[in-house]
């Protein structure tokens, strides 16, 4: 459609509003995806890679957090003003988390066992947080998230029931998410 392919060009909207998001690709990004959302595209996928901070963590997320941030804000306060944020899920969640401490060469390494996951918008509480962590992030201590119940909070949150059985390539059936959604944040 016409109207999608426009709405990722973003240098049509006011400059106001562009700089509200970062002057950054990824800012402009998460302006296209606003502009999508409006065109009625239900999924968009933004992505900030960067995080691998094996090395100089902590110059390494600054940067990012200055493209992160702005840009975030500018998405959620965007559906908000355009009264999409509430139909509109946003989640922010990396791959998996980093080291409680800081490695040899100033950097964190990979870190399965606890992180942390932004979701705003589509009916969740607002300024709610949900589980808890030791005093050093190490692990979880309350309400434990895996990620896959992250999942099947996104497909609750699209109205699709996580437990649909759909058929694989091998006509075998299989549940969408093997996983209950976490309705605990939505109000």
């Amino acid at each position: 459609r016409s109207d999608q392919i426009n709405a990722v060009d973003v240098t049509q909207a006011p400059a106001a509003n562009r700089d509200g998001f970062g002057k950054t690709p990824f800012g402009n990004a998460c302006l296209a995806a606003v502009q999508l959302i409006d065109t009625g595209v239900r999924c968009v996928e933004v992505t900030l890679n960067g995080w691998d901070t094996h090395a100089n963590n902590h110059a390494f997320v600054a940067e990012q957090n200055a493209i992160l941030d702005p840009a975030l804000a500018g998405l959620i306060r965007e559906l908000r003003a355009r009264d999409r944020l509430k139909d509109t899920l946003v989640v922010c969640a990396g791959e998996f988390g980093r080291t409680p401490k800081i490695n040899a060469a100033d950097g964190r390494d990979h870190w399965p066992y606890c992180y942390t996951s932004l979701v705003a918008g589509a009916g969740t509480k607002r300024g709610f947080v949900y589980g808890k962590s030791d005093k050093t992030a190490s692990a979880p201590i309350d309400n434990p998230v895996h990620p896959i119940e992250l999942v099947a909070a996104m497909y609750h949150s699209l109205g699709i029931d996580p437990q649909t059985i759909v058929h694989n390539h091998l006509k075998q059936p299989r549940e969408l998410v093997k996983a209950h959604p976490v309705t605990s944040i939505f109000g």
